[in-house]
């Protein structure tokens, strides 16, 4: 069985359809999908439709709290949220439905699964800290309490720097991110993980940012068209 594992979409609709055209090329059977699905970016809505298209297991991110207090909160509050993350805050508010905010707000900060016997904690940030960045750099110790004993495999996202660390008994993963990449602009970072022989296989899927930049209004749009180029000198 083959599962995709996802993170830090951040509403990237147009690196995520990418990323899907090779999750049907590789016959992925369930995806999981840890947090982020929203931010930064337009398209949240149609991020969570694709992604229940699959059998899938999804969880909240660090964004997705941050939209369900923006709901609640004063205009102080969604302002310094719109400066520092753009308009996307503003559009969710409008375009959301009912149905689909709580559905957000079900979501689980982590979750055990268990498939083919290999035991798998899908986290946004650490095992330990659900707002805790764990770089490739962290500390050794830091690591080795993060790839918990429980499990054969811990997988974590929110740094959206790819890594993997081999533990006395689990492994601790990122997937990196597939909206918006901190290694090379213009690629999307996920990962497949076969249980037929417990192999993960790191995933770099390009995609043209374009459109996406085309989408992006006012001061989000110099701020983000730089984070989009990041490292990539072809674009």
């Amino acid at each position: 069985m083959k599962i995709a594992i996802l993170s830090d979409i951040h509403g990237n609709i147009y690196a995520f359809r990418e990323v899907i055209k090779q999750m049907k090329k590789q016959n992925i059977d369930i995806v999981f999908s840890l947090g982020d699905h929203l931010g930064y970016y337009h398209d949240a809505i149609e991020v969570f439709s694709e992604i229940k298209k699959w059998n899938h297991h999804i969880i909240a991110g660090n964004h997705e709290r941050i939209f369900l207090r923006f709901l609640q909160e004063n205009s102080e509050y969604k302002e310094s949220i719109t400066t520092k993350y753009g308009s996307c805050y503003l559009k969710y508010e409008q375009e959301f439905s009912k149905e689909l905010i709580e559905e957000i707000a079900s979501y689980p900060e982590e979750k055990a699964v268990e498939i083919d016997g290999f035991k798998f904690l899908i986290c946004h940030g650490s095992p330990l800290d659900k707002d805790q960045y764990i770089y490739p750099d962290s500390d050794k110790e830091v690591l080795q309490k993060c790839a918990l004993n429980a499990y054969d495999f811990v997988f974590m996202g929110h740094t959206h720097y790819p890594m993997i660390y081999t533990g006395k008994n689990s492994s601790l993963i990122n997937v990196g991110s597939i909206g918006q990449a901190r290694t090379i602009g213009g690629i999307a970072n996920w990962g497949v993980f076969n249980t037929e022989n417990g192999v993960y296989a790191p995933q770099s899927t390009p995609y043209d940012i374009k459109a996406l930049e085309e989408s992006l209004i006012g001061k989000e749009k110099e701020y983000l068209h730089k984070v989009l180029r990041r490292n990539n000198s072809t674009l």
